[in-house]
């Protein structure tokens, strides 16, 4: 789901803000919050917000936040604790990882980032998150463990929330970047309550950048949000049927609605049995249809590695929807 690799002199800048972090105590979180507050961005715009910070990546200056992050912020304005702006030029979204990272002109210090998480970490060792706790704007200092490592992901026990995404996860032993926390999986447990993983994508494992144009990255976000909305409402509507035989809440997906609207329509110029069996048929084929047409559409048209994975999700849960009807069909009629 975004050339910038212009800005040369950064590169002097980078190294005073990687010998200054040097000699921030590592291993005290409480040092780390007022060492790296130049470096912690607060990402805000009309329509979200959410959290980044300003790291030291190959030589360079850069904002890192999650692609999520960004696709829900539209006009976009960076800014330091202080209130004060982050500038920032062409964008890049990476390849296989929720991860944007935009080149930085002006305003904020760079936090060091680690070269090799599996030569510079390990399981166990303790880790802090600072973030924009539910887009509060108020940074919070998130204490916890690396509980496993992937090849592109490092999960985390600090307790980080919906808001803190795009926050960077330290290394509390040597004070360096090793991920941006980016997703939660919540299980339910039953009596027992849930259980909580927490997870970063990892900054060293990314091979391969995609330069933004913010148009298309928009239209494509828009499109996928669409889908989502299109999929939350499918289910809603099996539901629905399921329980009560019949669609009883309102749709707003144009493709759901229409269906529903000929199908009532055939009701109110009165059908005998045999008619009515085949214009639920009829509704069942045409939804059937519809569950699969949008994803199909999207595929030809989406770019954005970001997105495609998104695109993924939702094409496994349509599959899922339309073996429903599938099934329906299927069923003797009486």
């Amino acid at each position: 789901m975004r050339s910038v690799f212009l800005y040369l002199w950064v590169l002097w800048l980078g190294f005073f803000a990687s010998v200054h972090f040097a000699l921030a105590a590592p291993g005290d979180a409480a040092q780390l919050v007022k060492d790296y507050r130049n470096g912690l961005v607060f990402v805000e715009g009309k329509t979200g917000q959410g959290s980044g910070f300003i790291v030291d990546y190959k030589a360079q200056k850069y904002l890192f936040t999650n692609a999520h992050v960004m696709a829900g912020v539209r006009v976009p304005q960076f800014k330091l604790l202080d209130l004060s702006p982050v500038r920032v030029g062409n964008a890049v979204a990476a390849v296989g990882h929720d991860v944007l990272a935009l080149a930085v002109l002006s305003g904020g210090s760079a936090l060091p980032c680690v070269e090799s998480v599996d030569k510079e970490t390990s399981i166990g060792d303790e880790v802090v998150v600072l973030g924009n706790a539910e887009g509060a704007g108020v940074v919070n200092l998130l204490q916890g463990s690396i509980v496993g490592i992937g090849p592109n992901l490092v999960e985390v026990n600090a307790p980080f929330v919906p808001g803190n995404s795009g926050s960077p996860i330290i290394h509390l032993r040597s004070g360096k970047v090793i991920g941006i926390a980016t997703y939660m999986i919540v299980r339910r447990m039953g009596p027992q309550g849930e259980k909580v993983r927490r997870f970063g994508y990892r900054l060293d494992s990314i091979q391969q950048w995609q330069p933004v144009d913010w148009t298309r990255f928009y239209a494509e976000a828009d499109m996928l949000g669409k889908i989502e909305k299109t999929t939350a409402e499918f289910g809603a509507l099996l539901e629905d049927f399921g329980k009560n035989g019949k669609a009883t809440r309102s749709y707003t997906s144009p493709a759901i609605r229409s269906a529903l609207e000929a199908f009532s329509a055939s009701l109110r110029n009165g059908v005998g049995r045999a008619d009515g069996e085949q214009v639920a048929e009829r509704l069942l084929s045409s939804l059937r249809t519809a569950s699969a047409r949008d994803v199909r559409d999207a595929k030809a048209s989406i770019g954005y590695d970001f997105f495609k994975r998104q695109l993924e999700t939702e094409s496994r849960d349509r599959e899922e929807i339309t073996k429903v009807f599938d099934q329906a069909l299927k069923k003797p009629r009486r």
